[in-house]
């Protein structure tokens, strides 16, 4: 008896899984998905991509509408993807489905190792989830920077020069590296403050100006400039940097911040959206 009991509890397990993995949302799978398309099946048990071996899993696409992922890989509307599916028993060649997956390889053809699928059912017209799995994954980047910002605000720069402190001027810095982030400071006056600082308050904003590979990606700043500053002081990987690079001593004597990180400056239209992020990150 309790062996039956056992192997009955294991059954519903298994079922109960396989239940809700069937049952996922569109929402749920966009939040971890860096590419969503919709598209036909062309051939079940087989690959576009020769880096890409043919199995029980992989089946040729022909996508008709991109959701996410253009930025990875372009746009793939009417083009032949593979796809390495989750549940390739669902699939029937000429059904539509709904993919949700990252990256696999983008080489001669795109392949999406996939997290899960939609079938054309009632759950296909699940937009709004759609949508708003979509918008969580690309707010994700910019939660992340305001959960550990000590500084966030509108303003506009007003000066920005290369950063030179007493020990540098003294001959007491360090040779740059290969990889030299090239720190200058700007001065950015305070327009609408979101999360600490005051109203035209003057902001010394120390950013990496060098367009190594490193910092290729780093934000920029140049006078006139009115963007959205999530601020941060130095880390701990970063305040060796700063010593290494002689730049201590200022960040000492001006309170200065950093912005080093691709979503620590928005244009100024994202204020609506960061408002919305802060509002949630305050709950």
């Amino acid at each position: 008896m309790p062996y039956a009991l056992a192997m009955l509890s294991l059954l519903m397990a298994i079922g109960g899984g396989s239940s809700l993995a069937q049952n996922e949302t569109a929402k749920s799978l966009a939040e971890r998905s860096a590419i969503v398309v919709r598209g036909t099946i062309v051939r079940l048990h087989a690959s576009e991509e020769p880096l890409q071996a043919v199995s029980a899993s992989t089946v040729v696409v022909k996508v008709t509408r991109m959701y996410a992922g253009s930025e990875i890989a372009g746009d793939q509307t009417g083009r032949i993807v593979t796809v390495i599916a989750s549940r390739p028993l669902e699939l029937k060649e000429g059904a539509e489905v709904l993919f949700f997956g990252n990256p696999r390889f983008v080489g001669k053809s795109l392949t999406i190792l996939d997290e899960g699928e939609l079938l054309p059912e009632a759950r296909f017209t699940d937009t709004d989830g759609l949508e708003i799995g979509l918008q969580a994954r690309r707010d994700r980047p910019i939660r992340d920077r305001i959960a550990t910002a000590s500084l966030i605000f509108r303003g506009i720069v007003e000066r920005e020069e290369p950063l030179v402190d007493e020990g540098e001027k003294k001959g007491l810095r360090v040779p740059p590296s290969e990889h030299d982030p090239e720190w200058h400071v700007a001065s950015v006056r305070v327009n609408t403050p979101l999360q600490g600082g005051d109203k035209g308050a003057l902001v010394s904003i120390i950013f990496p100006a060098s367009r190594d590979i490193m910092w290729f990606n780093s934000p920029k700043l140049r006078p006139g400039m009115d963007a959205i500053f999530i601020a941060h002081k130095p880390d701990k990987e970063q305040a060796v940097l700063l010593r290494t690079t002689g730049v201590t001593t200022f960040i000492e004597k001006h309170a200065a911040e950093l912005v080093t990180q691709p979503f620590d400056v928005l244009p100024a239209s994202a204020e609506e959206r960061v408002r919305r992020l802060l509002s949630k990150e305050v709950r």
